[in-house]
């Protein structure tokens, strides 16, 4: 065997390897795109919201988590701070929560309660545009739904002083819409 004819089988070799290794990225590329696309179909254009220093001013909120996102969820900023966000706003494309999860302490007892608020279904078919909205008052969790139509006149006062110009609909505790 002769250099030459060595070079070749390995140059032959190495331009087989590198086609299958590209047929492989190619193939991965491929199924990250559908599994992109498959999960891009969930995320619905809405917002989760909560502000306990203007609604619940007399708790605590040490941890909260709306469905499995985790843009949501207060533990980075407990690792940081040592505590948990007392308000937060995630507005835009996320996946449509089927729960919403709080964990509070009432700062006049020192006791600390959770709840899950099961929100499959409760919400409407189509979240675009709507929020994700709770608050807290002693030992009872409250969720509310915040459509993005104005209230009538003839509609039920708003229980969200700042949201008295919409129509909000209550989810949790027992409530059926």
């Amino acid at each position: 065997m002769t250099w030459s004819t060595f070079g070749n089988t390995s140059l032959r070799l190495w331009h087989m390897t590198v086609l299958r290794c590209a047929s492989w990225v190619v193939l991965s590329a491929l199924l990250a795109l559908q599994v992109a696309c498959a999960s891009g179909a969930g995320l619905v254009d809405h917002s989760f919201e909560f502000n306990a220093v203007w609604d619940s001013p007399d708790i605590e909120v040490l941890s909260y988590r709306y469905g499995t996102s985790e843009m949501t969820n207060s533990k980075l900023q407990e690792q940081r701070y040592g505590i948990a966000n007392q308000g937060a706003g995630v507005n835009g494309p996320m996946l449509r929560g089927e729960d919403l999860y709080v964990k509070w302490r009432v700062k006049a007892t020192g006791q600390v309660y959770e709840d899950t608020a099961d929100l499959r279904d409760k919400l409407p078919a189509d979240l675009t545009g709507h929020r994700i909205y709770f608050v807290v008052r002693n030992t009872q969790l409250y969720v509310y739904l915040i459509t993005p139509k104005r209230r009538a006149a003839g509609d039920p006062p708003s229980p969200l002083r700042k949201f008295s110009h919409l129509k909000v609909l209550p989810l949790h505790p027992n409530t059926s819409n």
